[in-house]
């Protein structure tokens, strides 16, 4: 009888090993990381790469055990594994060729078996078998770290941000400011009136005038200063413009993290800790505002990361989960999570009120905001029902229930004497993107307009000032810090600067571009 030379040979090469499970389950997850690695950090992947290596091992031994030969259940464990990453990279293709869910499903368990047939009527998987597999494992896990490593190297050797340190602040206040709470809530893609009416014909005059009517100061030429949501919060909530991370970054990268980083540890956040307040962050299921290192206590709906939640998108698990419960208990879509995160974020902030002790509320609320999954009275809308309906309609739904629910927020925040009212806040990122329908604007100055134009409201108890008919985000905390705590932070100028998505730090001044109440003009 002719000996396992696995068993036999007192030294084993690595290549003889079978680890070609191990690399084609790491290999799926570096993938998904190679293909963005503008938007994902290392800290993102490594722990969707443990649990992947994790469930390979676990398949490996047990297969092992069934089919009494490693080389074997290896074998049928790297079939499981591919079938398993790649089904949800397939479905889509296969789906338009013609091929339903459940067929895909069968033609893959088919595979498997077939896989499992051979492995259990062949005696012996033979050496070369496994080392041609683990050679075609590397390879690909090579390919991704060819590109993987060069960039972070590359992002490695840049100079951090020259941001302030974790646990420090330069600013310096004169007065301990207010016994007030502070809200900061972020309303993503919340255009301005004329936003908002030149991009999908909405006339949003209802909610400021009822905001003013409360004692908010409402901007009509409020805009952002830059036109994506991780600049524009990571210079609203340091204080200042970003020219430094053309030097940092370089001009002619779409690296995001630089200006991630300066999210994680802003100085507005740090400066309120500083000042006895607690700050309490609402996560939204984007990545970059989804948690925060510095804050004292982070509210998330669940502790999947945006990486992890489409690396579970892309295998075959949610497919799995539709064929055999059906539609109505079929897998969690990004359209549900972006439903149920918001209604979470809204809950909570209802419930954070009550919360004693001075705080720093911090909610970036994904609203309005698409995909549109919110009909104007809060019913859902599904995928298929939004396919056939219009932007126009889609959008002014959506619009309308974000409207009603900031309006039975600040009814809540603003319940009881006037010296409890805390300082609130309400202010987009950035506009909405320019729309598809007939008639929208796609040419300068009207696009620029759409995408700087914001939502700016400001209930400022206590203080006489009147802000600029132009203000722009990159003053909010200024003012606030200089009128509450005598911070010595003048007024910076309300520029706005686009910059495309490749040389991302490459900042161009649009600001007399800008067809907006009170934009400046040559």
């Amino acid at each position: 009888m002719r000996s396992d030379p696995i068993r036999a040979s007192k030294t084993v090469r690595i290549r003889d090993l079978p680890l070609h499970p191990f690399l084609f389950a790491g290999y799926a997850v570096l993938f998904l990381y190679a293909s963005n690695l503008a938007d994902v950090l290392p800290s993102d992947v490594v722990g969707p790469l443990l649990l992947a290596l994790t469930g390979a091992a676990v398949t490996v031994v047990s297969l092992t055990l069934m089919f009494r030969d490693p080389r074997r259940g290896a074998l049928v464990a790297s079939a499981l594994i591919v079938a398993f990453f790649a089904f949800g990279h397939a479905a889509t293709p296969l789906a338009d060729l013609g091929l339903g869910l459940r067929t895909q499903l069968a033609a893959w368990t088919a595979v498997i078996l077939l896989v499992a047939v051979a492995a259990w009527r062949t005696r012996r998987v033979t050496l070369s078998a496994t080392q041609a597999l683990n050679i075609f494992a590397a390879v690909l896990t090579g390919l991704t770290l060819a590109s993987i490593v060069p960039y972070e190297l590359g992002r490695a050797t840049r100079a951090v941000p020259p941001g302030v340190p974790q646990g420090t602040t330069s600013i310096v206040a004169t007065r301990p400011g207010p016994a007030r709470d502070i809200y900061y809530l972020v309303f993503d893609r919340y255009g301005s009136a004329w936003s908002l009416d030149r991009n999908f014909g909405i006339v949003n005059e209802e909610l400021p005038a009822w905001l003013e009517a409360q004692g908010f100061e409402v901007i009509a030429g409020a805009r952002a200063n830059y036109a994506a949501t991780d600049l524009s919060l990571a210079s609203t909530l340091n204080l200042r413009f970003l020219d430094e991370l053309a030097e940092v970054a370089g001009r002619d990268t779409d690296d995001r993290t630089p200006a991630r980083d300066l999210l994680k540890r802003h100085e507005v956040g740090l400066f309120l800790r500083g000042q006895g307040y607690r700050y309490v962050h609402l996560g939204s299921w984007w990545e970059a505002t989804a948690d925060n290192e510095i804050a004292d206590e982070v509210v998330r709906y669940d502790e999947r990361s945006e990486f992890a939640s489409v690396l579970y998108d892309t295998t075959a698990m949610p497919y799995i989960e539709q064929a055999l419960l059906g539609p109505r208990t079929s897998r969690v879509t990004l359209r549900d999570r972006h439903r149920d995160i918001s209604l979470y974020q809204l809950r909570e902030l209802e419930r954070l009120k009550h919360q004693p002790g001075r705080k720093f509320v911090f909610a970036h609320i994904l609203l309005p905001h698409p995909p549109h999954v919110f009909r104007s009275d809060g019913a859902p809308i599904s995928a298929a029902d939004a396919a056939r309906e219009s932007v126009f309609d889609l959008a002014a739904g959506q619009l309308e229930y974000t409207n009603r629910r900031i309006r039975s927020l600040v009814t809540q925040l603003l319940d009881g004497p006037p010296s409890s009212h805390p300082i609130i806040v309400i202010q987009a990122d950035e506009g909405p993107h320019v729309c598809e329908l007939p008639g929208c604007p796609t040419e300068r100055p009207d696009a620029l307009g759409v995408r700087f134009g914001i939502l700016g409201a400001y209930y400022l108890p206590g203080l006489d000032v009147e802000l600029s008919a132009s203000h722009s985000s990159v003053n909010t905390f200024r003012l606030l810090f200089r009128e509450y705590f005598g911070a010595d932070l003048p007024p910076l100028p309300d520029r706005s600067y686009s910059s495309s998505r490749d040389r991302l730090y490459d900042f161009e001044d649009v600001t007399r571009l800008l067809p907006l109440p009170g934009s400046p003009r040559e």
